[in-house]
């Protein structure tokens, strides 16, 4: 089966940055999917973040505004990159 890869551009809306709660839901939802997932700063695309790892999330540092590039590589991908987006779009339901 070919390997699907899919992104998305997503912006931390929550005045408390990507804190321990949202980071933490990304990678419950993430954990759903056998894609790669990961997210990155679009100035810094060599540094990704896996979005299964919250250590991982938490070191972006990513405060409110910040804008991020959401990327999934896997059989899911599409799938993946959708849900992970509405919870950036739904600022994570806080």
């Amino acid at each position: 089966m070919a390997q699907n890869k899919c992104s998305a551009e997503v912006t931390v809306c929550s005045p408390m940055g990507l804190h321990g709660r949202p980071a933490s839901l990304l990678v419950q939802q993430a954990s759903k999917y056998r894609s790669k997932i990961s997210l990155c700063r679009p100035e810094d695309p060599e540094n990704p973040a896996d979005c299964r790892s919250i250590l991982s999330l938490l070191v972006l540092a990513a405060t409110q505004g910040t804008k991020l590039i959401l990327s999934a590589e896997g059989e899911d991908a599409p799938q993946a990159i959708a849900a992970l987006s509405e919870l950036f779009a739904q600022n994570f339901n806080e």
